[in-house]
């Protein structure tokens, strides 16, 4: 009834303090001495939790007392003072009232989630504390099933995976591996647990080490108090004797195990940190190990590394508490429940006075002691600490005892033990069931995980290499295409020098004839001869130059700014009249060119060349400007007032794939010449290499004469204004 009333008043301060941490000032406005005050009460606290956990219950109050009255926003102070009362039932054996506490960190920790960071700093951590507390009592109850869910639960939630690099974080950390390393080593696993001699499957053990490994990694960077080193100690130093045990008495482990059993003594060997509770358990782990019929006496009596471990674990404690017994007498086992078991009964923990006096009669009872055992559990008998569900485990075998040595020669008193070991051993194989239900389901699990983990990984793998593959044939594919393209421009440029050389040909043959039947005229005079051989030697030097040009090793583009007069006077010189009826007209220009003089030459003289043979009578002018639609290009027009041509014969006129005729002019010959095929490749030339947009075109109508266009890129043509001659001259 008092641990109900107890648990009413602490619900209702809670409700008390969430309804003041609804309406408290900022975490600013703290007062620091009242937090340093909290505090100092909260660290007593801490350090007597196991010298004594009166003081420490009693310090917790204060802190706690101290927040709600006069600091309700300080959460940390709080959560700590609660942590603080329930370690101290926790180890007075009053689970009920620890319970009470840890339901306050829940509710606290729970109301907390929606306020600002900075207010709850170490709720998280606390959190966890508190749900490691509330583990260790299910482990306490048999309820295995509950307090590995919850563990697993504080794992998932990583918490003390981000927790800050804190004395807190650190004691949370070590409760954690201590509450692992029980539920794994002494409550859950049975042949971990037992002493049945039963061996370890493979991938048991290796879960076993593997924790071990584990803690032993982490614990050398936690740093919290020696009360809490010698509890992880212990933890430590009980595994490895249970695995030794179930691995055929092996001297590693067991050294192991009297490694950190010495470590804590000579942690107790200081004074200031000596400690009943944790020396109990030293000697009893001893008692333990010498009664454990799984670890043969050899491994640790004959001389070797264990024997020596041993030894100085005995030389340490000795120097405590000094007990004569030497592995050497038959009493030794006997000898060290003895004083392990006066040593629980002077701390205030009835859990481990049960405990203790239940192995040592055990022990007694193997050993044929009868008397000795009857005394154990008289001890037990008139305990009046404990009480029942305080720990089924320790109970179920004390009600075992007794039936079997007959303590007890009344009726009453027999039935009513052994109706009350049915009791506990169906609340624990009830509890063991549920355990091994559950293993199998997170078991299950874990291989569905790691299925879904192989899927994944292999899913990935093989998008990546698809992934790389599709890059790679994209990037062969396009290797390809570009290949293909340069093939096809390979092609086309065969083709057209193919075409060219055909055309060239063609051409020439045209073009020669003419002059081959002037040259067989007698009629010719030596005057007009000479013109016509000089004629048919510019024929073939336009074959020549259309070579160099067509052939991409020949002839190379050499860019220039130039004076377009200077072309104009040398395309005049060197042009052929055979009718001197014709006038041949070059207009001087201040207009500069940008692009490659020679070939600009040849342009100019084919086209001269070719309106000089297309006209009989009248004249040909050549003439230049800007161009109005964009004075960056300079504008050359060669005029003539020849026959013209017709529409097809302008349409195919440039094109090196057709033979053009032209019917207006009899006498003409046939063809327009090779020399406006030479034109236009020149000016695509000049296109590729200096200002896009250059280009060639005529303009002609049958009887009125023909005009020929070209565009070309200018150059310093900024200040240029038309020629006074130029209005003049075209209005005629």
């Amino acid at each position: 009834m008092n641990r109900r009333f107890e648990r009413t008043i602490v619900f209702a301060l809670l409700l008390i303090l969430t309804a003041g941490c609804k309406q408290s000032p900022s975490g600013s406005n703290v007062d620091l001495r009242l937090r340093a005050r909290i505090d100092l009460f909260n660290k007593t606290s801490f350090i007597n939790r196991y010298h004594d956990p009166n003081i420490s219950i009693l310090n917790a109050r204060k802190a706690l007392q101290l927040a709600h009255d006069s600091l309700p926003v300080y959460h940390d102070g709080l959560m700590r003072a609660y942590n603080n009362i329930s370690f101290g039932y926790y180890i007075l054996a009053e689970h009920d009232s620890a319970s009470a506490y840890i339901d306050s960190v829940s509710q606290l920790a729970s109301s907390l989630s929606r306020t600002a960071k900075s207010l709850r700093k170490n709720a998280e951590v606390e959190w966890v504390i508190a749900r490691l507390m509330q583990i260790r009592l299910l482990q306490r109850s048999c309820r295995i099933a509950e307090s590995y869910q919850k563990l697993y639960d504080i794992n998932q939630s990583r918490v003390l995976k981000h927790a800050p690099d804190n004395y807190l974080y650190s004691y949370a950390q070590m409760e954690y591996f201590i509450t692992s390393l029980t539920l794994n080593y002494h409550y859950r696993n049975r042949a971990i647990a037992s002493s049945s001699g039963t061996e370890l499957s493979a991938g048991t053990k290796k879960t076993m080490v593997d924790l071990l490994n584990e803690v032993e990694k982490a614990r050398s960077n936690l740093k919290c108090d020696y009360a809490e080193e010698m509890s992880l100690n212990y933890a430590l130093a009980h595994s490895y004797y249970r695995l030794a045990a179930a691995s055929h008495s092996d001297p590693y482990l067991l050294g192991k195990a009297y490694d950190y059993l010495a470590d804590n003594a000579k942690i107790l060997s200081i004074p200031k940190q000596f400690c009943i509770y944790h020396l109990a358990n030293v000697l009893q782990l001893e008692a333990f190990i010498a009664a454990d019929t799984n670890i043969l006496r050899d491994t640790y009596t004959l001389p070797g590394p264990c024997r020596k471990k041993l030894d100085r674990l005995t030389a340490l404690t000795n120097k405590i508490y000094p007990t004569d017994t030497t592995l050497a007498t038959p009493q030794y086992g006997f000898n060290m429940f003895k004083v392990s078991t006066h040593l629980f009964f002077q701390t205030p923990d009835p859990y481990q006075h049960l405990g203790a006096v239940v192995s040592a009669a055990e022990y007694c009872l193997h050993q044929n002691a009868y008397d000795q055992a009857y005394y154990y559990y008289t001890l037990a008998l008139d305990d009046s600490a404990w009480h029942d569900n305080m720990a089924p485990k320790f109970e179920s075998m004390l009600y075992d005892g007794l039936i079997r040595m007959g303590y007890s020669n009344s009726p009453d008193d027999n039935t009513r033990w052994y109706s009350r070991e049915m009791e506990l051993l169906n609340l624990i194989n009830i509890n063991e069931s549920a355990d091994l239900m559950l293993q199998d389901r997170l078991f299950l699990s874990e291989s569905r995980n790691r299925n879904y983990i192989i899927i994944i990984v292999v899913s990935a793998v093989f998008l990546i290499l698809l992934t790389t593959l599709v890059i790679l044939l994209r990037h062969r594919s396009k290797v390809l295409r570009a290949e293909k393209q340069a093939l096809q421009k390979a092609k086309r440029q065969d083709i057209e020098r193919i075409a060219n050389v055909e055309t060239c040909l063609s051409v020439m043959r045209h073009d020669i004839n003419p002059f081959l039947s002037y040259l067989t005229s007698k009629k010719l005079s030596p005057e007009m001869r000479q013109e016509v051989l000089e004629q048919l030697l510019r024929t073939f030097s336009n074959i020549k130059n259309w070579t160099n040009l067509s052939i991409p090793s020949g002839l190379q583009f050499q860019v220039s700014t130039f004076p377009l007069n200077d072309v104009f006077e040398n395309v005049a010189a060197s042009c052929t009249r055979l009718d001197h009826d014709v006038d041949l007209i070059f207009y001087p220009t201040t207009l500069n060119i940008s692009g490659d003089r020679q070939l600009t030459e040849i342009l100019l003289r084919n086209l001269v060349n070719n309106a000089l043979q297309h006209t009989s009578e009248g004249k040909v002018t050549v003439y230049a400007e800007l161009y109005d639609k964009d004075n960056r290009f300079v504008h050359i027009e060669v005029d003539d007032t020849g026959s013209g041509m017709d529409s097809e014969t302008l349409e195919n006129l440039f094109r090196a794939d057709k033979k053009v005729n032209n019917q207006a002019d009899p006498k003409a010959p046939n063809g327009t010449g090779f020399g406006l095929i030479l034109c236009k490749y020149i000016i695509k030339r000049h296109d590729d290499n200096t200002l896009r947009g250059c280009r060639i075109w005529a303009e002609s109508k049958l009887g009125e004469g023909s005009t020929f266009h070209c565009l070309m890129a200018g150059a310093d043509n900024e200040n240029w204004t038309p020629d006074p001659w130029r209005k003049n001259n075209t209005s005629n």
